[in-house]
């Protein structure tokens, strides 16, 4: 008796599942026939992709240039403070060490793994 209940249940979760399966391909039938796929041209997508590597090049360099604009104003101004007032320069360092930790302290959001 206990075995039929189990087969009996199992043709019911087959069924169940079956009829699922069927939904779901007709539900993605559905959303194919609205929303119809079509491919890109392929002259039109190198073009956009010629585009964006120029684009994105030209970013590189700007940020490029930034970076070893800021750097070279830093280190002059470091040179600056150490050989003229070496003082100033310690009480920066000091500053700087005092204030790190609470640069490094941001809240983090917690992830949970449910």
């Amino acid at each position: 008796m206990n075995e039929y209940d189990s087969k009996n249940s199992n043709s019911m979760l087959d069924d169940e599942d079956e009829l699922t399966v069927k939904q779901l391909i007709d539900g993605l039938e559905k959303l194919d026939q609205w929303n119809p796929v079509s491919t890109p041209n392929l002259q039109w997508f190198q073009e956009n992709a010629e585009l964006e590597k120029k684009r994105i090049r030209k970013k590189q360099w700007k940020d490029l240039l930034t970076f070893i604009s800021v750097a070279v104003f830093m280190l002059s101004v470091v040179i600056a403070v150490v050989y003229r007032q070496p003082i100033n320069f310690l009480y920066f360092q000091l500053v700087g060490i005092i204030l790190l930790p609470l640069a490094l302290n941001k809240p983090r959001k917690k992830v949970s793994n449910v």
